[in-house]
């Protein structure tokens, strides 16, 4: 119950599939965030709650989720529930906009600002800056489209923007960097999972085959039609560089101009750090 792509360490195998992928992902960016026990995380669009539990579950943070939908609220504070992690973990039906109670240590926000619109996105930028804490850092997961691959169609061409994410904005990495900094906050590191993409969307296509029956009774079989033809398309679109996926890592500067970090890269990155548990 992870939207979004995973982190591939190993090539698919018996032994590690869809879900090792999506828990490495998890944790990468806990890593990144360098988060530690008590230390306040905000996901921004938190989906199904995967990294906040992950992040309290492993990294002993107290993580805030924030969701437009009812049923993903839902289904993240069950799960929080049933794991007791109720004291560490909270799950609100809210937009980031609305989210009152900062500064937070870390933010991330995994495939959410591709929605925000164009004309939204400077703003969503500065809404995240202002969330985090002087030296906290942000970590953005999100697509792109339209610089080495060629592809001005920021939409993903019409069939998705009609029948798939009619929201949905991708622009080229460098775009994207520059709103980030003219909001304030400073590039840090850059990587790219656009590979990491097409392992993913296998899987997730194999399931939906394989389940049809179920995906038919749940949504019909016009839209899981649409949802076959669009996960073959964006697997390829992925494949081909027609569409990408990055990591941003971020920091708000504080007063005087410090970032906090380290100076050498791979602490930066939290390489070999263990999580607590």
């Amino acid at each position: 119950m992870a939207y979004s792509c995973g982190y591939w360490t190993q090539e698919p195998s018996g032994t590690y599939g869809l879900a090792d992928a999506q828990r490495d992902k998890l944790d990468l960016i806990c890593r990144k965030l360098a988060l530690q026990p008590g230390m306040r995380l905000l996901d921004v669009g938190c989906g199904w709650g995967a990294l906040v539990i992950h992040a309290a579950e492993h990294h002993g943070v107290t993580a805030v989720g924030v969701t437009l939908s009812a049923r993903q609220r839902n289904y993240a504070r069950a799960r929080v529930e049933a794991l007791g992690l109720a004291d560490r973990v909270e799950i609100r039906l809210q937009d980031y906009r609305e989210v009152a109670d900062p500064p937070f240590d870390a933010v991330a926000s995994v495939e959410m600002g591709e929605h925000v619109g164009e004309a939204g996105y400077p703003a969503f930028a500065a809404r995240l800056h202002d969330l985090l804490r002087p030296q906290g850092r942000l970590l953005l997961q999100q697509m792109s489209r339209g610089a080495s691959g060629g592809d001005n169609t920021p939409g993903g061409g019409a069939f998705i923007e009609r029948y798939v994410a009619p929201d949905m904005h991708m622009r080229p990495l460098g775009a994207t960097l520059g709103l980030l900094e003219a909001a304030g906050l400073e590039a840090v590191d850059v990587q790219s999972l656009r590979e990491h993409y097409v392992r993913t969307i296998e899987p997730w296509l194999a399931t939906l085959r394989e389940r049809a029956p179920e995906a038919v009774a749940l949504v019909g079989g016009q839209q899981h039609r649409v949802w076959l033809l669009y996960l073959a398309g964006a697997a390829l679109a992925f494949a081909q560089n027609r569409m990408g996926v990055h990591q941003i890592l971020m920091v708000r500067p504080g007063p005087d101009g410090r970032s906090g970090l380290p100076l050498a890269r791979e602490a930066v990155l939290g390489a070999g750090v263990e999580a607590v548990a």
